[in-house]
C-alpha cells in the first residue's frame, strides 16, 4: 500500500513522492469506473469506451501488486512480519466495506418494514449472499451474480493477493517469481476458456485479481530499476510523446478490444502504461501530480466503494419524481437496461448527480471511515509492540533472578 493517505493501496513510505502520477492516474481510473457503471443514456452509454470500462478495474489489480511488492516484499522477507502485513491491509480495506454493507442492509430493512418481504433481500442482496459479503468470500464463485455493494468483489479478490504474496515471500521468497508467472498463465487459460473475456468477478474474480496482480510484482520485482534514477529534464519532451503514446494505447484498446477475448491482454496494456507513468518524466505525469488528481487519488478508494450506493440512491429517487409527476425520466437501452434520462440533458444532469454524490460521498468516508479505521489499526498494532516489549523486558529480569 502507499502510506496512509489513501487509494487501492495506500502511499508508499519509503519513496512516496516517486509514484505520485499513480496516485493521480488511480483516482481517473476510479471514476471510469463510476462512468461505467451509471445507468444514464446518451453518449456514456453508447460509447464503447465507457461500456469497457470493466477493464479499468484491472488497472487496480495490476498497481496493486506494483506498489505491495514495491512497499513490503523486503521488510516481508527479511522480517517475516506476513501476519502484521496481512493485519494492516484488513485494516485498510475492510472498515470502509463494512460500513458500505451497513447502509445497503439498512435500506433493505427499509423495504422490508414499508414494502413486506417480497420486496427486500431479494435475488442477489439475499442473506446467504450477505454472509459472503461479511467474509469477504464472493469473489470465489460461491455466488450466482452480484449483489449488495457489487463493486467490492475486486476487494475480496485483493485479500486473497495479499496473503499469497504474503505467504510466498514468508515462507518460499525464491518461489515469488515462478509462482506470479504460475497465475498469469492460468488467468489466460482459465478465464479464456471458461468466459472468452476477462470480465468475471462472481465467478473467477480471484484469478482475474491475482493475474493483474502477479504482473504487477513482477513489473517492480523485474523490470522496474534497482536503484531510483531521476528523468534527466532534458528528456521531458520524449517522455511526454510517450506518456501520451500509452494514454492513445489504452484508449484503443478499451474502446476496441475490452468486449472480445482479446480484453484478456489488458493487464498487461495497463502494466505498461504503469511502467511508463511511473517514471514521471513527462507533461501528463505533471498533471497527474496536480493537486485536484491527487486529491482524487486519495479518496479513490471511497471513490470505488461508495458510488454503487449513490447510483442506487440516484435512481431511487428518480423513481419517486417520475412516479409523482408523470415526467418522463427513463429510457430503455438495446440490451433492454433501463436508463435515467430520456433526453442528453436529462442524462448529462443525471451523470452529473452521480458523479458529484460521489465524490462528497467519498470526502466524508474518507474522513470518518477509512481515516479512523487505518488508526485503530495503528493503535493495536503499537498496543501489541509495547506489550511484546514488556513481556520481554519480564522475560529477562526473570532469568537474571533465576540466574542470581
Amino acid at each position: 500500500m502507499q502510506d496512509e493517505r489513501g487509494g487501492f493501496e495506500g502511499q508508499l513510505c519509503p519513496t512516496a513522492a516517486r509514484f505520485q502520477a499513480l496516485d493521480g492516474l488511480r483516482g481517473i481510473c476510479a471514476l471510469l469506473v463510476v462512468l461505467f457503471h451509471a445507468p444514464v443514456s446518451g453518449a456514456v452509454y453508447e460509447s464503447s469506451f465507457f461500456r469497457h470500462g470493466f477493464l479499468f478495474v484491472d488497472f487496480f489489480f495490476v498497481l496493486s501488486g506494483f506498489v505491495i511488492a514495491h512497499a513490503f516484499h523486503d521488510n516481508l522477507r527479511d522480517k517475516r512480519n506476513g501476519f502484521d502485513f496481512l493485519r494492516g491491509r484488513l485494516f485498510r480495506v475492510y472498515p470502509l466495506h463494512l460500513f458500505m454493507l451497513a447502509l445497503f442492509v439498512g435500506f433493505e430493512l427499509f423495504l422490508l418494514l414499508t414494502r413486506g418481504p417480497g420486496e427486500a433481500f431479494q435475488g442477489g442482496n439475499g442473506t446467504v449472499a450477505l454472509v459472503h459479503n461479511l467474509l469477504m468470500t464472493h469473489c470465489f464463485g460461491v455466488l450466482d451474480t452480484l449483489g449488495w455493494n457489487y463493486p467490492s468483489w475486486s476487494i475480496s479478490a485483493e485479500l486473497l493477493a495479499y496473503g499469497l504474496f504474503a505467504l510466498v515471500v514468508v515462507t518460499v521468497p525464491r518461489a515469488l517469481l515462478p509462482i506470479m508467472v504460475l497465475c498469469i498463465v492460468a488467468g489466460i487459460v482459465v478465464i479464456g476458456a471458461a468466459e472468452g473475456t476477462i470480465d468475471t468477478t462472481v465467478g473467477y474474480g480471484w484469478l482475474r485479481c491475482l493475474m493483474g496482480f502477479s504482473l504487477g510484482v513482477i513489473v517492480r520485482l523485474v523490470l522496474w530499476p534497482r536503484t531510483e534514477q531521476a528523468v534527466p529534464a532534458d528528456q521531458g519532451l520524449v517522455w511526454t510523446l510517450t506518456e501520451l503514446a500509452a494514454v492513445a494505447m489504452v484508449a484503443v484498446f478499451v474502446t476496441a478490444l475490452g468486449g472480445t477475448i482479446l480484453s484478456l491482454a489488458g493487464p498487461f496494456v495497463f502494466a505498461f502504461a504503469l511502467y511508463i507513468f511511473a517514471h514521471e518524466g513527462g507533461l501528463v505525469s505533471r498533471l497527474l501530480r496536480s493537486k485536484p488528481a491527487i486529491y482524487l487519488g486519495l479518496v479513490s478508494y471511497s471513490v470505488y466503494l461508495t458510488h454503487a450506493f449513490v447510483i442506487s440512491r440516484v435512481e431511487n429517487v428518480a423513481t419517486v419524481v417520475a412516479g409523482r409527476t408523470g415526467w418522463a425520466i427513463f429510457s430503455t437501452g438495446v440490451d433492454g437496461k433501463r436508463l435515467l434520462g430520456a433526453t442528453e440533458g436529462q442524462a448529462l444532469l443525471a451523470l452529473g448527480l452521480i458523479v458529484l454524490g460521489t465524490l462528497v460521498f467519498s470526502a466524508l468516508t474518507w474522513r470518518f471511515v477509512e481515516r479512523p479505521g487505518m488508526a485503530l489499526g495503528r493503535r493495536l498494532r503499537e498496543r501489541q509492540a509495547r506489550t511484546a516489549r514488556v513481556e520481554r523486558t519480564l522475560a529477562g529480569g526473570a532469568r537474571l533472578s533465576a540466574a542470581d
